[in-house]
């Protein structure tokens, strides 16, 4: 038997799935005559080239849900934690994907503000506008998703005992 010597150039990339984005993350800000306006959050793992590579991302938003878009629609798609976001039109969409008409993409700052730490707690950012507090030896989140770094940093407050008075 003879052995087969495979090259780089042989073996193809897996292709990447890109995840799909919940009919719960699309928001309606405004509908007129001819056409509407969404907001989208997209999921972790969402990346802005899947917005042109990716269309059959939107198959779950497209299937029956009642914000299902249509072409003309406009939408403003944030990333999961907020560092960019693109404003596109839709091109086509049909009951199983969305193609997108030249999205602008723009990256949006870092923090500027850091969030509350302890030498054993952090207030961590999940995305999506929520916080809260993550244990750093292990990055287990202990407390539940909050609105505001303040109602975070006040929760890993109250996991430190007490002083009785």
């Amino acid at each position: 038997m003879a052995k087969t010597e495979l090259n780089a150039s042989d073996l193809k990339p897996a292709a990447r799935q890109a995840p799909e984005i919940d009919p719960a993350r699309v928001t309606l800000q405004y509908t007129g005559f001819a056409w509407r306006e969404y907001m989208v959050i997209v999921p972790a793992g969402f990346v802005a080239a899947d917005l042109n590579e990716a269309p059959e991302a939107w198959k779950k938003v497209q299937n029956g849900s009642r914000n299902a878009l249509r072409k003309f629609d406009k939408l403003m798609i944030v990333a999961h934690d907020e560092s960019w976001f693109a404003e596109a039109v839709v091109a086509h969409a049909d009951h199983k994907s969305v193609i997108l008409a030249k999205p602008r993409i723009t990256s949006l700052p870092a923090r500027f503000d850091k969030l509350f730490e302890t030498e054993e707690y952090r207030v961590k950012f999940l995305g999506s506008g929520s916080y809260a507090v993550e244990r750093k030896r292990d990055g287990a989140i202990v407390t539940q998703a909050v609105a505001s770094p303040e109602l975070a940093a006040r929760d890993l407050d109250r996991l430190y005992p007490r002083k009785a008075a």
